[in-house]
């Protein structure tokens, strides 16, 4: 059994496990790498955030009750 972690992006919350957790904080991280020197960064940042939230709920069904890699 893998572990889920709970998250909060976009304003939404969701489990992820923990395998997933780690690959989106590396994206989330190297974007911010890439746009350091970027004075948008921040709205840049919590626009992505707002459309990987809308990508997820999107995806969600009653059926899903975790993010996973699979």
């Amino acid at each position: 059994m893998k572990k889920t972690i709970q998250i909060n992006i976009g304003g939404s919350v969701f489990f992820i496990d923990e395998d997933a957790y780690q690959t989106l904080a590396r994206y989330l991280e190297t974007i911010k790498q890439y746009l350091a020197n970027n004075e948008d960064r921040d709205e840049i940042m919590k626009d992505i955030e707002l459309r990987i939230a809308e990508l997820l709920l999107e995806k969600r069904t009653s059926e899903i009750h975790a993010i996973s890699l699979h």
